[in-house]
This record gives C-alpha cells, structure tokens and sequence, in this order.
C-alpha cells in the first residue's frame, strides 16, 4: 500500500475519476450534464482517496466499480446489466492504458522502486496513462455522438 500524499487527490485521482465518469457515462448513455458530471467525479476521487491507503491492491478498483454501477442505476436509470459491463468495460480501458506506460518503462529500464517512495515522480508518471485514457474516452465520446446524430437525422 502506498503512502499517499494529498497532492496526489488533485494530480491523477480527481482527473482520473473525471476520465472514468465520461467513459462510462458515454458508454452507458447517461446524458453528461455539467453538474452531476462534476459532482460523481469528485465523489469517486474522494471516495478512492479514503480508501484506497486501506485495501489491498485492486480493491479500490472493485468498490469504485459497486460505485459507478449504484450511480448509473439509481441516478441514471440504467440497466444493471448494462452497468455492469460497460464498468467493466471501463476499467478494463484504464488498466490497458496503464499496462501500455508500465511497459514503456519497463523497457527504458526505469527504476520501479521510485513508485513506491516518490510521490511526485508517481504523480508525473501517472500522468501519462492519463493522456492516454482520455484520448479513448474523447473518441469514444466523439464517436458515440456523431452516431445518435446519424440517428437523430
């Protein structure tokens, strides 16, 4: 488990939640309105912030995913099935991108150990499947518009 710093919540955690609310907010058609958008993204930071120094590897990830799939059901009025695996379908995009920027370092030879006692160099590293992620998200969301507007005419 990481020792967290509190920058940490406001470089990757809270752009990340952003980047995992508008995939899966796109991929189950759950219209993204400025407010609620804002308010689930930062819920999600938040809530992987308190917890995430307290579980194992990988649990946040499950509970963010109970999370997004209380918040497409009960607020967006989706199927739980659809929920379901459109979340899954999420975070299975943010690990790739994630795996991607672990597999560039590896073969640079970079120093993994630094991730586990440089918050900051984590924080810069972290940024790049970031990028990476939001590029999906957007040309996912791009797409899945330019499709309901091909629908719509």
């Amino acid at each position: 488990m990481w020792n967290q710093q509190l920058f940490e919540l406001f470089t990757t955690m809270i752009p990340q939640a952003f980047i995992v609310i508008l995939l899966f907010f796109t991929l189950t058609d759950i219209k993204i309105e400025k407010k609620s958008y804002i308010l689930f993204s930062i819920i999600l930071a938040f809530l992987t912030f308190l917890i995430r120094p307290y579980v194992n590897f990988g649990v946040h990830s499950v509970i963010m995913l109970f999370t997004l799939i209380v918040i497409a059901v009960k607020w967006g009025k989706v199927n739980i099935i659809s929920s379901v695996i459109y979340g899954i379908v999420t975070f299975i995009v943010a690990y790739f991108c994630e795996w991607i920027t672990f597999f560039v370092l590896e073969i640079t030879k970079f120093d993994m150990n630094q991730l586990n006692t440089n918050s900051q160099i984590r924080a810069i590293v972290g940024f790049i499947p970031l990028c990476i992620f939001l590029s999906v998200s957007l040309i996912i969301y791009y797409i899945k518009s330019k499709l309901k507007e091909k629908k719509v005419n």
